[in-house]
């Protein structure tokens, strides 16, 4: 039976409750900017995406509760499935081909006033596994979904201050068998994260961009996002 909103928030609040000390001691997390956090209503946050910790990094500091945007193949991964489902996670074809499920799913998202997690680099910036290199380029999906949808965005970026590089634990053969994109398979390595920064910027109003044609808007809206996101990148406080 598929979980009620109700549920899988409820399903979040216990694995965060389970999950954040442990992973406390294990990622010493600074948090910037948390006064422009949004604390209710329907809101998109976009976040860099540099390791598959991302989304319990955020997670385990952002206080609303938020449904993640997934890329399809990973439902295929043991165990990830179930928590998915679980979790309000909504899985999404990499390919442009979004299914009107999913548009759905996020469409309930933004009823119920919630908060949609989206990392705009997609796998990109893993697959290209230069951990030094700038912001990947930026699938503008989430554009799309900001000014249909009429909500505002809310520019996040991790930035590590200690982390290692470790060896993709999951053999490219095994990553194959489960279905896989070939250049998922081919990542040789991963960050693990040891200490970071996390920064919330202020907040991207969709109205700023309703008066343009879709098409035209979804590219201003995606590149003002990665400039935000890059300028959050250097922010002088963190040198100190």
């Amino acid at each position: 039976m598929e979980n009620t909103v109700d549920q899988v928030k409820k399903n979040v609040e216990n694995i965060k409750k389970f999950v954040t000390p442990f992973f406390n001691l294990a990622v010493n997390t600074t948090v910037y900017g948390y006064h422009n956090i949004v604390p209710n209503g329907k809101l998109i946050l976009t976040c860099n995406h540099r390791s598959d910790m991302d989304p319990f990094v955020i997670g385990s500091v952002f206080p609303r509760f938020i449904s993640w945007i997934a890329a399809e193949y990973t439902t295929r991964i043991p165990l990830f499935k179930d928590l998915v489902e679980k979790t309000g996670t909504i899985p999404m074809a990499i390919d442009g081909n979004i299914s009107m499920a999913s548009i759905k799913k996020v469409q309930q998202v933004f009823k119920n006033g919630d908060v949609l997690g989206i990392f705009p680099e997609g796998h990109d910036y893993m697959v290209q596994n230069d951990f030094s290199a700038p912001l990947a380029n930026f699938h503008s999906g989430f554009a799309a979904f900001s000014l249909r949808n009429k909500v505002d965005i809310l520019p996040t970026v991790i930035i590590p201050d200690e982390e290692t590089v470790t060896d993709y634990p999951i053999p490219p053969l095994v990553r194959a068998f489960m279905g896989m994109p070939k250049e998922v398979c081919d990542i040789k390595r991963r960050v693990v994260y040891k200490k970071i920064n996390v920064v919330f910027g202020e907040v991207i109003k969709y109205d700023n961009y309703a008066h343009l044609p879709l098409d035209k808007g979804m590219v201003e809206v995606s590149n003002e996002t990665k400039r935000r996101m890059g300028e959050l990148q250097k922010v002088d406080y963190l040198k100190k």
